[in-house]
């Protein structure tokens, strides 16, 4: 079993997909790799966060694609005691120096993903990281798949139940539907209960410290 920190959640104080969480999850010892969401600014900036708007994840308000990454500096996106600034994909990536799984999901719910795509794999094959790129948009990571060979598609709550045999480098799967894709490298998310069967799995997890050994 392979311990994957979903967005840092529950392991230091600092809020999820922040970039001081992030940090903290990879480099414990007993934690094999971390996952966490990327978006696009106005002005292109490629920046860590889940939801397409930020007025739940941050003192502020706003679409993550139509602000420009300076007005996005000026918000907390951490807490009153433990301050965050959103952080970038590059700046993340700058700080990590090892070879853990870094699990990249990427947030584009329109058809207009090509750019997206173009200058994430810019930022990313600057790296020697073991960097893993998935998305719930087929075109887009079957777009991406032309350019890099650690792609994979979620699958899962009526998403992509028709695509379960893909050309793909692994996938990322609900609990229920673990058994019917074991042909190739598997993340089961979100995992928040020790179960006896995973021990095959890349578990994707909001706590982190049930599996630790």
């Amino acid at each position: 079993m392979k311990i994957i920190s979903h967005r840092g959640s529950n392991i230091s104080r600092y809020k999820p997909n922040t970039k001081q969480a992030l940090l903290t999850a990879i480099n414990l010892d007993f934690i094999d790799g971390i996952e966490f969401d990327i978006r696009m600014t106005k002005d292109k900036k490629i920046v860590i966060i889940h939801d397409p708007i930020i007025n739940l994840v941050s003192n502020g308000s706003g679409i993550v694609k139509k602000m420009k990454y300076k007005k996005l500096l000026k918000y907390n996106f951490g807490t009153k005691n433990n301050p965050s600034k959103i952080c970038t994909l590059k700046e993340l990536l700058d700080n990590i120096n090892n070879n853990k799984k870094i699990l990249i999901e990427l947030k584009e719910e329109s058809k207009n993903f090509k750019l997206f795509v173009n200058i994430v794999y810019s930022i990313i094959k600057n790296y020697k990281l073991n960097i893993y790129i998935a998305s719930f948009n087929y075109d887009l990571i079957n777009y991406f798949k032309t350019k890099y060979n650690k792609c994979g598609l979620i699958i899962g709550y009526g998403i992509n139940t028709n695509r379960k045999y893909n050309r793909f480098d692994f996938n990322i799967l609900t609990y229920n539907n673990r058994k019917i894709y074991n042909k190739k490298e598997t993340f089961l998310w979100t995992i928040n209960e020790y179960k006896d069967d995973l021990i095959n799995y890349n578990i994707i997890t909001d706590y982190p410290y049930l599996f630790k050994n």
